[in-house]
């Protein structure tokens, strides 16, 4: 079995000596820790292609051999960019070559020779101290790498490249290097169908990968993610990937896959191949998740700006039509003026001729009905305009209580510091709901406001200490038509509340006050604290 075939924990050696019976019992003594796989050699030559080749956590080698002795290979592997740990164990014991040992790199010394078991009692705690020293170095190095890797990244996401060459380069930069392979990103729509692969390192297998996509497939690393949640899944090749078309690559190497998932969505995964000793790693695992945390995050932006692309495409034909509607409405105002100036005439006329009197009365109430349908259209027009945004409940009633004039009616709130994703309308809504109650209460002196949480969302509640709203009524004041004003005002409100997902019901008791409560779902409201608030701008209420 080849060293990086091993399991993820051993420590991989190897044993360099001229004696073949001195590598078999170093071997023995060093692999009944179990925690210590030995390959052996006799030739330096051999040694050096092994560790080319191979990965070694540490070097053991004799002194004295033909070809060249323990130094001069010592020398060798330097040279050629090997610094894992060089342990000389020989039995020569001359000053002058444990002094060349060490100058020349050496880690540890040891004298062959004495009672065998305390000998290589010494040697399996050298080989694991000098090993474990060295593992630690590497891993510092290897997750400095990726802590530079997330650092490139974070610019690469936040620059002014196209989205698809941003990904595409995230890609480069985590396998640039990095101690990570066979890097993909694979993004889904909203139905879970493949939209997008990006990659790096994948060249020879990414057709192979997209067709095996396409058919419906997904690989098990994949599945696992998407069904795990916020933790990275392990895959070690030969035991999970066996039918992925990505297989042959990934021998020799484990595979870390993690669904990327910001704000409840999920977008898609990031999966890479590494060295099985950072595989298990929990480090690892949080700089991972880090990485992918970033990633989701932009992505997640991106689909917003996206939608607000769609959005603002939508806005600029909703502001055609709006100029059209107000052009439309002032034209038929002009007509209306005309009719208002004849009606007086006519309504002159039958006082005199009581024949014609109740045609005229019916041309007025048409005329009246059309200014009413004309007002109620120049309110509604104005629901949805622009797009919601938060604004601060508290602000939006001081606002009115200072633009208002309510005669001797308190105003009363306890609203704290909530603030309300919704329409900018929503101003309009309150002054509507404290209007209703001081037209309607009959004897209303005070109008509170307050907000509460409950388990499914907040409620936003205007009371007053009116008449109250009978039983059967308590719907149909929400109705287009209803009342003596027409009941336009809740008709609306009720509109816009509903363009992000509130509601509003009226639960008071008949005779003791009316009650309207504002249903306001999880998302749609926030409470912010004193530092959050410091600088918010209050929006005016609209008046229209």
């Amino acid at each position: 079995m080849r060293p990086d075939q091993k399991q993820p924990g051993s420590i991989h050696i190897l044993h360099l000596d001229d004696e073949p019976i001195i590598l078999e019992i170093t071997r023995m003594y060093l692999e009944k820790t179990g925690r210590v796989s030995v390959d052996t050699t006799t030739n330096p030559q051999e040694a050096i292609r092994l560790l080319s080749s191979s990965r070694y956590d540490a070097v053991i080698s004799d002194y004295e051999m033909p070809v060249m002795d323990g130094i001069e290979f010592l020398k060798e592997i330097r040279e050629c960019g090997h610094d894992l740990p060089f342990i000389l164990f020989t039995g020569r014991g001359r000053e002058e070559v444990v002094i060349r040992a060490f100058n020349n790199g050496a880690t540890f010394y040891l004298q062959k020779g004495g009672d065998p078991g305390s000998q290589f009692a010494e040697l399996a705690k050298k080989v694991l101290h000098a090993a474990g020293q060295y593992r630690t170095k590497q891993k510092i190095h290897h997750l400095y790498q990726i802590f530079q890797a997330l650092r490139e990244v974070s610019g690469t996401l936040h620059g002014n490249d196209e989205f698809d060459r941003k990904l595409q380069n995230v890609c480069r930069i985590i396998s640039s290097g990095r101690g990570y392979q066979n890097v993909r990103v694979v993004l889904f729509d909203r139905n879970g169908s493949v939209r997008s692969v990006y990659h790096a390192g994948l060249e020879d297998r990414i057709e192979d990968l997209l067709t095996y996509l396409r058919a419906g497939n997904r690989t098990s690393c994949t599945r696992r993610a998407l069904g795990l949640g916020r933790e990275p899944v392990i895959c070690e090749p030969s035991q999970t990937c066996i039918s992925c078309p990505l297989y042959p690559d990934h021998q020799g190497q484990y595979a870390l896959t993690m669904r990327l998932e910001h704000a409840g969505e999920v977008y898609g995964i990031l999966s890479v191949t590494l060295s099985a000793d950072y595989a298990h790693d929990s480090d690892e695992h949080a700089m991972f998740a880090e990485l992918c945390g970033e990633l989701a995050y932009a992505i997640h932006h991106y689909a917003l700006e996206e939608e607000q692309t769609a959005m603002e495409a939508l806005m600029g034909t909703s502001r055609k039509l709006h100029i059209i509607n107000s052009i439309t409405r002032h034209d038929i105002r002009n007509q209306l003026t005309v009719q208002m100036n004849s009606y007086e005439l006519l309504l002159e006329c039958a006082e005199s001729n009581h024949e014609i009197r109740p045609y005229v009365t019916a041309i007025g109430s048409s005329i009246n009905s059309i200014h009413e349908h004309l007002l109620f259209s120049d309110v509604y027009q104005k629901i949805g305009i622009q797009r919601p945004r938060w604004l601060s409940v508290g602000a939006i009633i001081e606002g009115i209580t200072c633009s208002h004039e309510f005669g001797d009616i308190t105003i009363l709130h306890s609203t704290g510091m909530v603030e309300v994703y919704t329409d900018v309308m929503f101003g309009k809504i309150v002054s509507n709901l404290i209007e209703n109650a001081i037209m309607h209460g009959k004897r209303v002196t005070t109008v509170r406001i307050s907000f509460m949480e409950l388990m499914d969302g907040g409620v936003l509640v205007v009371e007053d200490d009116g008449i109250g709203v009978p039983d059967d009524l308590k719907e149909k004041i929400f109705e287009r038509g209803f009342g003596s004003n027409t009941g336009l005002g809740l008709y609306y409100t009720r509109e816009i509340l509903g363009i992000t997902g509130m509601g509003i019901s009226e639960t008071g008791n008949n005779l003791e006050g009316a009650r309207f409560e504002i249903h306001i779902p999880k998302k749609g409201y926030r409470l912010k604290t004193g530092s959050e608030a410091t600088g918010r701008v209050s929006l005016p209420v609209s008046e229209g």
